[in-house]
């Protein structure tokens, strides 16, 4: 079991890892956020495991549960709706300027 939960462990790094990877491979907003949203949701669901495994407590598998649920559901739906604002946005002046600024590439 042990060795189940160093798998569970690795794997969700490195998926994390991947999708920061991705976050500044990539060159438009909108691949940023798909890279992010995929890999980093398939980690954390794997922390989420990991945790089950580790603990053995139903009581914790179900919080863990509960909480993959919200995960799998939530980030993919705020990245969709992030996205789609990014994509319908007028050029109206933001108070905010980020050094790397990719709006006009985008379109």
């Amino acid at each position: 079991m042990n060795l189940l939960v160093q798998i569970c462990l690795i794997l969700g790094t490195a998926l994390i890892v991947i999708s920061a990877l991705g976050a500044l491979k990539f060159p438009d907003t909108l691949t940023r956020m798909a890279a992010i949203t995929k890999a980093s949701t398939m980690g954390a669901l794997c922390f989420c495991v990991a945790g089950a495994l580790h603990f053995q407590n139903w009581e914790i598998a179900i919080a863990l549960l509960a909480s993959s649920l919200i995960l799998s559901f939530g980030i993919p739906i705020s990245s969709f709706l992030i996205g789609r604002c990014r994509v319908h946005e007028d050029s109206k002046k933001h108070p905010l300027r980020l050094e790397r600024n990719d709006h006009l590439q985008d379109r």
